[in-house]
């Protein structure tokens, strides 16, 4: 009896225990970055007439998220992508993905 009680408590231990760390990790209010956006360099449509060069792209990066009031800090340059943080006052609110050939910004926090 005891160990059935034992092993019912363990269980639903580690299930509120997961569904917690769950929780934790939701945005509150907005996303930082819309699913599919893109940056104003480029059309609505995902296109840029020319891929945009790593200056150009961390520059387009740096207008969008500076009218939201954030900070952009690069953390990889990988061919047509470029990793970022998005920053709020030094702390962490988002990982983009930016593709310079189509201006798109995806969120992979």
């Amino acid at each position: 009896m005891k160990v059935r009680y034992l092993t019912t408590l363990m269980i639903v231990s580690f299930v509120l225990l997961l569904q917690a760390g769950i929780v934790q990790a939701v945005h509150e209010g907005k996303p930082i970055t819309p699913y599919g956006d893109s940056c104003l360099r480029c059309s609505e449509y995902g296109t840029c007439k020319y891929t945009l060069s790593h200056e150009d792209a961390k520059k387009a990066m740096m207008d969008y998220y500076h009218k939201k009031g954030y900070v952009v800090e690069l953390i990889l340059k990988n061919g047509r992508f470029i990793k970022a943080k998005v920053k709020d006052e030094n702390k962490v609110v988002d990982i983009i993905i930016f593709d310079r050939r189509t201006g798109r910004l995806r969120s992979i926090y």
